[in-house]
């Protein structure tokens, strides 16, 4: 049943639109926020759904009972049972992302920056940023273009400030003022500049000349960026050792290292160099799929000199084709492996997008809810293999999925008619991902959560946490091609909160601490 809940709705879903259209002259919605008013007795508790049918991030309030609804499916919350501090979800501020919101009138501009960072919207908590250009530019780039210069004199970002960035720079200082919450932004590289490469190339998945000089210019490089950006008034949760290491296509900007050449540059120049910085800097290794990951962290983190400089290890979704096949790949067991053999080191997913596969699958699907279904599956079972958090790739493309000058073109959450420049399209990605982000505020602790259903029903898919400020926040999807019936008791208590759920829904479901 299961198999088939994920195979009919592609197809019957595929030419439906079920995006959201926002202009000035019809804003975006905005999503109703939770206040202490909502919980006048212990007994009641917030629901917010989102379904194929209509609903999109829809609150009611509501309240407990003593009995079940006899629902085949049943939810436990062991609040005494306790896992991984959440860290955020949140999305990538590319060069692309700047150049199409720059595009809309300085009106929309704000919506699309209030639909992710405000209280009426997402209120995303993570950010990552791109260490130069990427494939999501208009050209390749990087901070020193003067050949051989080792010592980095001509190091200079004002690129992030100039056209060919969509002045990135002042995106980010907006998103950053616009937020009443703090917001985890860490950084990736894709590429050093190409004369520190063996093929004086940064495409072709090139290698690091091997001489001494360059792995110590490329460790001061990370350093001369993150000073360059706390000069501008941006400062840095984190950093990523490097972008996919183990090899892209080959036709966009990467820098290839195998495990032990990643272990010997963080050991002996990068680890040193960015503790000797700012020790506090969140270093991450790998930054690549699941499928690598016992490999790379088997020779990374089983390397005590080397383990010392990592905190944590990012993941992509992409080599498990969009979770299409986790029964066969099984990502999750992987995930929960590393955390196993190396609890010290957190898992964080670093990027994920839609429509990716070349000839079969590519580019944007205006209001196709199959993709936001996958991402709160990819979401949920992610946390429930021990991720901190979940980061989305570009949070905003044009209609073709660009610009990226090596026409990799991808979807997004927020799709942008940069042609008009008078509207801008909120997809159900956008939706699942708030289900999460808005409510798994940081700070929260994954609980006990266990999902139960007669051998003829799939348990739902859940996760359950408890926030800093003392509430519950369980998220359950239905991906299923029917509604069900489910009820949810804590442990230890005598409510049960009885929900009637719509096919392809996802629910957030939000009361106070027993």
């Amino acid at each position: 049943m299961k198999l088939l809940s994920l195979l009919l709705p592609t197809a019957a879903l595929a030419f439906t639109d079920y995006s959201e259209k926002c202009t000035s002259e019809s804003p975006c919605s905005t999503i109703e926020s939770i206040s202490n008013d909502d919980f006048p007795t212990k007994d009641t508790f917030v629901i917010y759904t989102t379904s194929q049918s209509g609903d999109r991030l829809q609150k009611a309030n509501k309240k407990m009972d003593s009995s079940s609804n006899g629902g085949w499916q049943e939810i436990r919350v062991d609040l005494d049972t306790n896992y991984q501090t959440i860290v955020g979800f949140g999305g990538a501020l590319t060069d692309a992302a700047a150049i199409n919101i720059n595009t809309l009138d300085k009106g929309l501009q704000q919506q699309v920056i209030d639909s992710y960072y405000t209280e009426g919207g997402l209120e995303y908590s993570l950010g990552r940023v791109p260490i130069a250009s990427c494939d999501f530019s208009t050209e390749v780039y990087s901070y020193v273009e003067v050949e051989e210069d080792l010592e980095l004199e001509s190091f200079d970002i004002s690129v992030d400030s100039s056209p060919t960035t969509g002045d990135k720079m002042g995106l980010i200082q907006r998103v950053l003022k616009a937020t009443a919450n703090p917001i985890s932004l860490f950084a990736s590289p894709w590429a050093p500049p190409a004369w520190m490469t063996q093929t004086n190339s940064t495409v072709g998945n090139p290698s690091l000349r091997e001489e001494v000089e360059i792995y110590q210019s490329w460790s001061k490089y990370f350093t001369r960026f993150f000073e360059a950006y706390r000069a501008a008034g941006v400062e840095f949760w984190g950093v990523t050792v490097q972008n996919e290491p183990a090899g892209n296509t080959g036709a966009w900007q990467d820098l290839k290292m195998s495990p032990e050449e990643q272990r010997d540059f963080i050991k002996n120049y990068l680890g040193p160099e960015l503790r000797a910085f700012n020790p506090d800097l969140k270093i991450m290794m790998h930054d690549d799929q699941r499928v690598h990951l016992k490999k790379w962290t088997d020779t990374i983190l089983g390397d005590p000199e080397a383990a010392q400089y990592v905190d944590g290890v990012g993941i992509h979704w992409y080599s498990e084709v969009e979770d299409y096949v986790t029964w066969a790949t099984k990502p999750f067991d992987k995930m929960n492996d590393v955390k196993s053999k190396y609890p010290d080191q957190f898992i964080l997913a670093t990027e994920a997008c839609n429509g990716f596969i070349p000839i079969i699958d590519q580019g944007p699907k205006l209001g196709d809810w199959n993709r936001g279904e996958r991402y709160g599956y990819d979401i949920l079972h992610d946390l429930n293999a021990h991720a901190v958090g979940w980061t989305d790739w570009n949070i905003a493309l044009d209609l073709t999925g660009g610009p990226n000058w090596a026409k990799n073109v991808v979807d997004a959450p927020i799709l942008i008619d940069a042609e008009s420049g008078d509207a801008f399209y909120r997809n159900p990605m956008w939706y699942y991902l708030g289900h999460f982000s808005k409510f798994v505020r940081p700070g929260s602790v994954r609980v006990g959560c266990s999902s139960t259903a007669p051998f003829t029903q799939s348990p739902m898919e859940a996760a359950c946490f408890e926030t800093p400020d003392d509430k519950v926040v369980i998220v359950v999807l239905n991906r299923d091609i029917t509604g069900h019936k489910y009820n949810v008791q804590v442990v230890g208590t005598g409510n049960y909160i009885n929900v009637e759920v719509e096919k392809h829904s996802i629910q957030t479901i939000v009361f106070p601490k027993p």
